[in-house]
């Protein structure tokens, strides 16, 4: 599984809107840890800074969401439009 682990809150939910609209052809997980919700996929989890603003229906840079990010898991690949998680054998 890959995918975020982000702490519980108004970007976490949105996260997870963001992340079912992103990857329509996979089940998205959400394991709740309390203060903290694993969000992931099974192989490629996207999620695009266009779904993730629709999300919270406010302007949203994807760098800032690094510091609602405690972890990830996976590999991680950035860009201003999206962020990618994958897993690479």
């Amino acid at each position: 599984a890959v995918g975020p682990t982000m702490r519980n809150g108004e970007i976490a939910e949105a996260v997870i809107e963001a992340v079912a609209h992103d990857n329509p052809d996979q089940d998205v997980y959400v394991t709740d840890r309390g203060d903290y919700l694993h969000i992931h996929t099974l192989m490629e989890c996207r999620l695009t800074r266009e779904s993730l603003q629709r999300s919270l229906g406010r302007s949203y840079e994807l760098p800032m969401l690094e510091m609602e990010m405690s972890s990830f898991a996976g590999r991680l690949q950035t860009s201003d439009l999206e962020y990618r998680w994958y897993f690479k054998s």
